[in-house]
């Protein structure tokens, strides 16, 4: 579980840098697509995801490998 964890907390700090925001940037929504097995681990994760990553809404598709595919970056205020 810790593997693939692990591995889609990469894949959302990723795209908050290609993105070039900040990884403290709070996420709207983000989706992680995995094989069923490895996306099992994943889900058993999840609030840790949604925390770490600040995450709002996370969800889950069966795809080939674990990845990534979605992330909206919530707006930034401005003071």
């Amino acid at each position: 579980m810790l593997a693939a964890a692990s591995a889609a907390l990469i894949g959302i700090r990723r795209a908050k840098t290609e993105a070039k925001a900040s990884q403290k940037t709070p996420v709207s929504r983000a989706v992680i697509v995995a094989p069923a097995e490895t996306l099992e681990a994943v889900r058993a994760a999840a609030d840790d995801l949604r925390a770490v990553g600040r995450i709002a809404e996370l969800e889950f598709a069966v795809g080939d490998e674990l990845a990534v595919t979605e992330i909206e970056l919530a707006p930034v205020e401005v003071n």
